[in-house]
């Protein structure tokens, strides 16, 4: 059920890890099998409540029904709908084109969209990644999660722009992510972003995968752009809902 809502680049379902003070609430269906399944937790820093994840195969009462027991569970307090460590990219939010009944739910329970993240794809089959060019960024192995540091200078050995690599693994079928990509100010509108990028398409290919995603706030244009020039495509929208008590 809950591997028939990912999208690529999202863990298995075998895979994901509940947090430890999270907990996962089961609706029945008939004859006993399981017609829907929400996981919930307080946040400790400020006491609001979070409905991490839901799936109910779409069926807009069964949703409905979950965060109905998700907000009996949590009391009265600021709630927040599809945020935290529920993906395996870490990019909270609930794929609203992939999950409209989900969305129609939340909305139909008084719950309000506070962010969103514009999840892409890049198929590194079909055009695979040219070799990087001069200058090359320096590369270092990461542990956790398993990836890469790419840091790119300058001829002078001035610091021009970072990038954060998750590495390809058999739960994510091969797929990589780009966790970050980041440029320093004066180094802006000078190609440096899409000459890194480069590199960090080529590298995680180089390592065996075959996918890579990527996200970018909703009204991140230029980040938007760049992604569309690397040849990634837009999946869906990752949205944040709140709700007040």
């Amino acid at each position: 059920m809950i591997d028939a809502d990912r999208l690529p680049g999202q863990l298995a379902a075998r895979e994901r890890s509940l947090e430890p003070d999270g907990e996962t609430l089961v609706v029945d269906g008939r004859q006993g099998l399981v017609a829907g399944v929400v996981c919930c937790r307080v946040r400790p820093s400020d006491g609001a409540g979070l409905i991490m994840w839901l799936h109910g195969r779409e069926d807009f009462d069964v949703v409905a029904a979950l965060i109905a027991l998700a907000r009996a569970h949590l009391g009265r307090r600021p709630l927040y709908a599809c945020t935290g460590p529920a993906t395996a990219t870490g990019i909270p939010g609930l794929a609203i084109d992939h999950r409209p009944e989900s969305a129609r739910a939340l909305t139909r329970a008084g719950f309000s969209p506070v962010s969103a993240q514009r999840y892409f794809l890049r198929d590194l089959t079909t055009t695979p990644p040219v070799a990087p060019t001069y200058p090359l960024a320096d590369v270092t192995p990461v542990t956790s999660p398993p990836g890469w540091l790419l840091k790119l200078n300058d001829t002078d050995g001035s610091h021009m722009a970072t990038a954060i690599l998750r590495a390809p693994t058999p739960q994510t079928a091969d797929m990589a992510v780009l966790w970050q990509l980041n440029v320093r100010a004066v180094y802006r509108r000078k190609g440096v972003a899409t000459h890194l990028l480069a590199q960090s398409l080529h590298q995680v290919a180089a390592h065996g995968a075959h996918h890579i995603t990527a996200d970018a706030s909703d009204d991140d244009l230029p980040a938007a752009r760049l992604l569309a020039t690397a040849g990634f495509m837009p999946l869906d929208t990752l949205t944040v809902y709140h709700r007040r008590p």
